[in-house]
């Protein structure tokens, strides 16, 4: 099996969610990111990309990075920055990612993902559950790490476009698609 490090995506804004901190907010009795992390079962390092209340990430016992500050590409890259800084951050050459919202991934989700790349010899992953593509679902290898961000640089911001550039493989989760489902706003709690 692949060597692998992990990150959760938490630094966004959380509009949606009153600009509550996703990651922090209490799923079935613990905080989403602690559910969220049960997906990165047999990663060699497990981290969260948070760009506020790094200290409550910390107290979790998670290892935290901010979104790099990147002065040719500004402040708004989305969830690409994170990408991208977790790219530079991780310490294994294979990331595998996924928003701090999807407190239900599969327990399988590391597994299956560095499988299918070692099988196809792809160095792209992302999850397919069926209906669509899951654009924040990826296992990158570190070589993407320039590509994405030549990509940023051009004032670029679309995660399906530069996934479609770089010809991610799409990983079939389809019998398992609830595992993806975002807890967006308070009506998904």
């Amino acid at each position: 099996m692949l060597k692998v490090s992990g990150v959760i995506l938490a630094g966004g804004q959380s509009e949606r969610m009153g600009g509550q901190d996703k990651g922090l907010i209490e799923y079935q009795g613990a905080p989403m990111v602690t559910q969220v992390a049960k997906g990165f079962e047999g990663a060699c390092q497990l981290l969260v990309n948070a760009n506020r209340n790094s200290e409550e990430y910390e107290n979790l016992g998670f290892e935290v990075f901010p979104d790099h500050k990147l002065a040719d590409i500004g402040d708004n890259a989305g969830p690409l920055l994170g990408i991208l800084s977790g790219l530079q951050t991780a310490k294994e050459d294979w990331v595998l990612f996924s928003p701090c919202d999807t407190p239900n991934l599969p327990a399988n989700y590391l597994s299956k993902m560095s499988q299918i790349a070692s099988d196809q010899l792809s160095m792209a992953n992302v999850v397919n559950d069926g209906t669509r593509r899951q654009n924040l679902h990826l296992l990158l290898h570190k070589s993407h790490r320039e590509n994405l961000h030549m990509y940023l640089l051009s004032g670029r911001r679309k995660t399906y476009e530069w996934l479609d550039g770089i010809r991610a493989l799409e990983v079939d989760f389809s019998d398992d698609a609830q595992a993806f489902k975002n807890i967006n706003g308070p009506e998904d709690l």
